[in-house]
């Protein structure tokens, strides 16, 4: 049994297209003898995400303190653990090509299928720069950290709040990083933990399956994933400096994807790097108001609402 673990906040809108895919993706397993155990840990949640996974008959369980904290208690017995986003779709093969991954390669800490962003629903020319750069992958090989959307992990461990309680107390007390909140996201700490410890070859892409997302859309969109993304990255660092070394280490840039691609997505791709120009802008103007102006807690998670939506039950191709 392999236990597959959807952790999900106030996802009552994407879940049901999510599970839905989720679940033929499980059945197209069992056809290949391999039996996936669905389960949704509902994180704090307040909307009607739980009568969504139970509407399809996939156990629910509560959990309280974030992503971490909702994947922590998802973990069951079975030789490796699967976590899934609430708002993505995978494909049928994409479980099955997973444990077929981990089965086959035991040196394999963490499999997951490549990723690909659904066409954008808003019209105009950072919609579609900003679905250019993620179907290219920012036309760069380079993998920082594996793709938390959805992903095969054996030994899926993250420090609780009280081990990190020695590392937190050596730090200043910060009201944008918020170092006392522990760990936000998994990702980016496994994978800097795992290329230190077994060498990048422990993480691979599936060459079979793939999970589809909705990549931001408007600026607003794109300033709250860069600023989540960017500053789980530097409080990753403040937290393990140790681990910065294997992050530095682990990816090769191609940039000669860029000057091959077409004149229309070599444009969209400036036009994202202007975008991106102004998140970092805004990033640094935000962490000095919290630093030095503020006395609340910047807020962690501000929602990506685009991302949250318009999920379609039918899989794209």
């Amino acid at each position: 049994m392999i236990p597959v673990t959807v952790a999900a906040k106030n996802e009552e809108r994407a879940l049901g297209p999510c599970l839905d895919a989720l679940l033929v993706s499980a059945r197209h397993a069992a056809q290949q003898g391999i039996r996936c155990e669905l389960e949704v840990v509902l994180d704090d949640c307040s909307d009607g995400t739980e009568a969504v996974a139970v509407a399809r008959g996939v156990a629910t369980r509560r959990a309280s303190g974030g992503k971490v904290e909702a994947q922590r208690a998802g973990l069951r017995p079975g030789p490796f653990q699967i976590f899934v986003d609430a708002d993505v779709l995978v494909t049928p093969p994409t479980l099955a090509a997973l444990v077929r991954s981990m089965l086959a390669r035991p040196e394999l800490v963490v499999a997951w299928p490549p990723r690909v962003p659904l066409p954008p629903v808003a019209r105009g020319r950072l919609a579609r720069a900003l679905h250019v750069y993620n179907r290219e992958r920012g036309f760069s090989s380079q993998r920082t950290w594996f793709n938390g959307k959805c992903f095969a992990i054996r030994g899926w461990d993250v420090p609780t709040r009280a081990e990190l309680a020695g590392r937190i107390g050596g730090l200043p007390r910060d009201r944008f990083y918020d170092f006392a909140a522990g760990m936000r996201v998994d990702d980016i700490y496994l994978s800097r933990r795992i290329v230190g410890e077994h060498g990048p070859q422990a993480l691979a892409e599936t060459a079979e399956g793939c999970v589809y997302f909705r990549a931001p859309e408007t600026l607003r969109g794109m300033y709250r994933y860069y600023r989540r993304m960017r500053m789980e990255l530097e409080r990753c660092s403040a937290l393990f400096p140790e681990l910065d070394a294997a992050h530095r280490r682990f990816g090769a840039r191609r940039p000669d994807r860029l000057a091959a691609a077409p004149l229309a997505d070599r444009i969209a791709y400036h036009e994202f790097q202007l975008a991106l120009a102004a998140c970092k802008i805004g990033y640094h103007v935000e962490r000095w108001y919290y630093q030095h102006m503020s006395r609340r807690t910047c807020p962690a998670w501000p929602p990506v609402e685009e991302t949250k939506c318009s999920l379609a039950t039918e899989i794209p191709g």
